[in-house]
């Protein structure tokens, strides 16, 4: 389920992304955002192939770390501008809350370690 987590963070991601560059001529500040959240969208997508892998939690957890912290920071944005609660970056936070919770439950760390043996 974390790694449909992952790919999910990834694809809106990479969305963002796409709109940033799309609009960074006007603005140079989002083509600066723009190559964070491509970097963050490679994360995810590395991490979520790892854990569907059974490889390693570790790459899925910092990505999905660093994408709730970006979110926070737009929601916290949004929210002292007057704009209300915005969309997407509530929805990338849960995802990543989603992710990282569910990467930290016991079974998900025993089936790591127990694929980690092998």
């Amino acid at each position: 389920m974390a790694g449909v987590a992952g790919f999910t963070e990834a694809t809106l991601l990479f969305l963002v992304a796409l709109v940033s560059f799309t609009f960074s001529p006007q603005a140079g500040l989002l083509g600066l955002f723009g190559v964070l959240y491509l970097t963050l969208t490679a994360g995810c997508l590395w991490g979520a192939v790892s854990v569907l892998r059974g490889r390693s939690a570790r790459p899925l957890l910092a990505a999905s770390a660093v994408t709730g912290v970006v979110a926070l920071a737009g929601l916290v944005v949004g929210l002292l501008q007057g704009g209300g609660v915005a969309f997407l970056p509530a929805l990338l936070l849960l995802l990543a809350v989603g992710a990282v919770v569910l990467l930290l439950q016991a079974p998900s760390r025993e089936w790591f370690a127990a694929h980690r043996d092998r």
